[in-house]
């Protein structure tokens, strides 16, 4: 049975203290319910990336806290955001796909003809071009396309 992002620890621990970032994180969670499949895109014959994977994280990331009481809201929101959107640099709509294949998209370094000169396989060759650059590929994705803005414990505006 698939677990909700609202029943981890770290979710239940942010309800508990009635944080000012749940309506916040509850926009990224439904963003990430949303996203995340679009990873089958390139990556069909990997481990699902949905958003399983992400409540699976979060449940090892409280796992290795020693005491969540000495977090703050904003650490614990940033662990939850993390363990949704790590993986954000894996999508590739099919535009982009084309663009690549096509090398008119060089990722990163990596130039479709030539890593399919090495794999001799189209969906190894554009996994190959996406998986290495996937977390600069995140970072780029949330400032280009869907950049949010949370608030510190001071109320100053925090980028993400």
């Amino acid at each position: 049975m698939m677990e909700k992002v609202q029943e981890t620890h770290l979710y239940k621990c942010l309800k508990e203290r009635d944080s000012k970032f749940i309506s916040q994180l509850d926009e990224v969670i439904k963003y990430a319910e949303t996203m995340l499949p679009l990873i089958n895109n390139v990556f069909a014959s990997y481990t699902i990336h949905g958003i399983q994977h992400s409540i699976d994280i979060m449940e090892y990331m409280y796992q290795l806290i020693n005491n969540v009481d000495q977090l703050s809201e904003l650490e614990l929101v940033a662990l939850i955001y993390s363990a949704l959107l790590h993986d954000i640099g894996m999508i590739a709509k099919n535009d982009e796909i084309k663009e690549i294949k096509s090398d008119t998209n060089i990722v990163g370094k990596r130039k479709y003809s030539k890593v399919f000169e090495r794999y001799q396989d189209e969906e190894i060759a554009l996994q190959e071009c996406i998986r290495p650059e996937h977390g600069i590929r995140a970072e780029v994705y949330q400032i280009r396309n869907e950049r949010r803005i949370i608030f510190d414990s001071r109320n100053n505006p925090c980028f993400i």
